[in-house]
Order: C-alpha cells, then structure tokens, then sequence
C-alpha cells in the first residue's frame, strides 16, 4: 500500500549527522557527513519508509556552535517553501544550541498546524551505543502523526521526552537524557508507546501559515553577580546599537538596591532599550514588586520574563523588536504568552502621580487591554512605597476602590468598590494589599479603571504605586 504521510527532514549538521572523516576508521575525527551516508548506518529508515515518505534536504553542515539568526531565518524560509508538500518536518540538530533554535522557530513560524520536530544525539548514528537511531526514528513518527496525535508545535524530542521546543533547555554535556523543560510537563513521554499529554499541546491554528523572518540580533544576555557594579551595567548600555538586553537576576527578579545601578537600568529603558528580568532559578518565576529589590526595576518599566527559560527571553526578544514594534507594544507582548513559553501573563500598571484632596487620593485611570481574561486571574496586588507615603504622625488605615471613571449605565453602576483595607500603615515600611478576589469582580477587558486610595484616619499622599495581575493562560 502506498504511503500518504510525508515528512521533510532537514539536515544542519550536529553529532547526529556526523561521521568519521575516514570510513571504517574510527581514529578519525568526526565531521558533518552527507545523509547518503548517514543512511547506510540507519537500516531502521527502510521500515519506516514502508510507512510514510522520508524526503532530505541538507541545509549548509555546520556544528551548532555556529548557529546564528540568519540560520534560523533560513531553516524557516525552507519549512515555509515545502509546508503545503508535507505533514511534518524534522530538523537534525546539534544539542549545544538546539534550544535557541527550537524556540526561534516556534516564534518565525507564525499559524503552525503541523509538527515540527528538532532532535541531535549524544553519540553519532555510526556508533554502537548510540542514542541517535531512537531519537531519530521516534522523531520521524511524532512528525508523521503515525500512532500519535497531531502535535502542531515546535518540540525537541530527546531520550524517553518530548518537550515544548521554547521551555527546554540543555541540562547535561553527555548524557542521554540531555533536555528538560523545568517549568513546563513534557508534551510527550517515549516508553513501549508514545504516551502524548493532549491537554498540554497547543491547538493548531486555523489562520494561514507564514514566516516572520526578521530578527533584531542587537540583544544580549547579563548576569546579575555578587559584585556587580554601575560601571559594568553602563558600559554595557552604552554598546553601539544595543536594542535589549536580558537581565538574569536573582531569585524572583532582585538586584542590588544601589541607586546608582538602579539609575543606570531606568536610564537604558529611557533610551528605548528592552531591559528584560529573568531568574537564574532554574524553577519559579520573576514576581517584580514582591521585594525591595525589584520594586525599582518595577517602577523604571523594565519587562518581566515570568517563568521564561534565558533561551526563550532572548529569542523572544529579538523576534518582537525585528518585528519593528514599539517599546510599549514590545514591552506588552514579552509579558504576555504567545506560544507557550511562559507560564502566565502579567499586566503590571504604574501609576506615578496622583490628585490628592484631604483623605483622598484619586490615581489617573488605566487602560486595561481587550485581551485580558479576567476569569483567569490568579493573583492581583497593590504595591505602596514608603517613601511615597506622606502623613501626619502615628499610624492610619488605607482603604482602597476600583471603578469606572465613564462607566456604561446599563452595565456599570459606577460606584466605587472597594477592594481592601490595610491596617496601620506607616510611613517607615513598604506594605503590599493582597486584592486577588476583589480584582477579578471589578475589572473588564477593554476598559479603563480608576483607582482611588481614602485614608480613614488621617491624610495620605503619595507619587505612585503598582498593580500587578498575574493571568493564567491557555494552550
């Protein structure tokens, strides 16, 4: 019976490609290898080939130590000239960068409804103990949907996992089991059968597949270090056509406190550069505002990778200012899902001037985007500063609303609701009101709120405070 599933494998070179430069002497170094070659050593495909259709292309054979953006431009540009000729694709990679270009493809490749399967091995296909022959031949099935699901998203299939391309990272030089994904369950688990969590894959897009080639490659990682000082961190904002920067920080998103640095970071964001917090936690996400030492970054609008890996923010980043949006709209996409590399969304609403009347202090109304799902909100908060807060001496109690400053009558009553109380404040602490359940009655897609803070036994005034909601998201 003739096969009707096809698949395009497309070769960039890596361990699994590579054979030894002399045939039959394995005291010769290994080198990327032509797949007529390869073949030879891989008896398995003539079965799999009884199946369904396995077509090559070898794309320039490099180790992927070399992989760089116009790469993964070309390896997108070539998915996208044979899409409609196949139900799937897979992609023979070296691990060292395998994540990036996982999770470069999951952005470039725009409305997937087709695998996309990248995978590499440890050990090359000419060898005994390989690894290669099973990560390949279960990538070719996962690609083909034969006896499993379709799974219509970018995936490094590695040992006995298959994980969402752009939450996996490459956690052992050497062995088998090479690839996690720390924030995000497997899509798949390989055993005697290929047992797919259909509640994790994303659905496939009904819209029309294309490209986004463009990637801005001006963008560069940082490590947040014991030691860091201000002249490091502005000599690297200074960096000729610096467009972002990914800035690996410790535990939920801290830094040191010291003005100066703090300085320089606020004054990069000024210039238009994406300053983006990540954790160097390997689990758990960046919550800015939750400490001291985040407060600022908060404050001076720099964007919070949530739970993404260092991969996927700086991919991630360099994808969205290629597209050539603005700082704000960049700003709003990196801390919204767009592809499953992250965990939740958070829109985080600064408010820095306030009108004040005796006892109380109105903030200017917000926007709060179309987008947002308020049935999914998982955790809302109010950060005040203590040196925003100005009163007479002792303590008072605040009590805080949210409404519509231009409600709809038929919908609205435009009362104020009030959304918590906290208690003996002062001036001397930073305080933070926990409005989680409140949040989620009050506040709709698509509309502005107001808040307004009443001090119940004295006066209060203020520059500013921080909201922060936290949605949860769908695949």
């Amino acid at each position: 019976m003739e096969s009707t599933k096809k698949v395009l494998m497309l070769c960039t070179g890596g361990t699994i490609g590579m054979l030894h430069k002399v045939k039959d002497d394995p005291s010769t170094p290994l080198v990327p290898a032509e797949w007529a070659d390869i073949k030879e050593s891989f008896p398995a495909l003539a079965e799999l080939e009884k199946k369904f259709v396995v077509d090559n292309q070898e794309m320039n054979l490099i180790d992927s130590s070399d992989m760089h953006p116009g790469y993964w431009t070309d390896l997108a540009l070539k998915i996208q000239e044979n899409y409609a000729s196949y139900d799937g694709f897979v992609v023979l990679h070296g691990t060292d960068t395998m994540a990036y270009t996982a999770t470069a493809l999951s952005f470039m490749l725009e409305n997937l409804d087709k695998p996309v399967v990248v995978t590499g091995s440890q050990l090359p296909l000419a060898k005994a103990r390989t690894d290669a022959a099973q990560n390949l031949v279960t990538a070719l099935m996962i690609a083909a949907s034969d006896g499993v699901p379709v799974i219509p998203e970018v995936s490094i299939l590695f040992d006995k996992v298959l994980l969402r391309g752009n939450r996996s990272r490459k956690v052992s030089s050497n062995g088998f089991a090479g690839f996690e994904s720390p924030n995000c369950d497997p899509l798949a688990r390989i055993g005697e059968h290929i047992d797919v969590n259909t509640k994790l894959v994303r659905k496939p897009a009904t819209e029309g597949f294309f490209v986004s080639e463009f990637l801005e490659p001006h963008v560069l990682p940082f490590d947040i270090f014991p030691g860091v000082n201000t002249e490091i961190l502005e000599k690297i904002f200074e960096i000729s056509g610096l467009k972002g920067v990914v800035m690996k920080t410790y535990g939920t998103g801290n830094v040191p406190t010291d003005p100066r640095f703090l300085d320089e970071i606020g004054n990069a964001v000024n210039k238009g550069i994406a300053v983006v917090n990540i954790t160097q936690c390997t689990q758990g996400m960046v919550e800015m505002g939750l400490y001291d030492a985040s407060v600022e970054l908060l404050r001076n609008g720099v964007i919070s990778g949530l739970d993404m890996t260092p991969e996927a923010a700086l991919v991630k980043t360099m994808f969205l200012l290629g597209q050539g949006y603005d700082i704000s709209t960049v700003k709003d996409q990196m801390q919204r899902n767009l592809r499953g590399e992250q965990s939740a969304n958070v829109f985080n609403f600064v408010y820095k001037t306030g009108k004040t009347e005796n006892n109380v202090c109105i903030l200017p109304a917000q926007q709060i985007p179309a987008g947002f799902e308020r049935d999914k909100i998982f955790k809302a908060n109010i950060r005040f500063e203590k040196d925003d807060i100005k009163q007479q001496e002792g303590s008072l109690n605040l009590a805080v609303f949210m409404n519509y400053p231009k409600p709809d009558a038929t919908t609205d009553t435009g009362i104020p609701q009030c959304i918590g109380v906290i208690e003996n404040v002062s001036a001397e602490t930073d305080f933070m009101l926990d409005c989680t359940q409140k949040a989620s009655q009050v506040i709709a897609p698509g509309r502005p709120v107001q808040i307004s803070v009443v001090a119940q036994n004295g006066n209060v005034s203020w520059g500013g405070m921080v909201l922060s909601i936290y949605t949860g998201v769908d695949e």
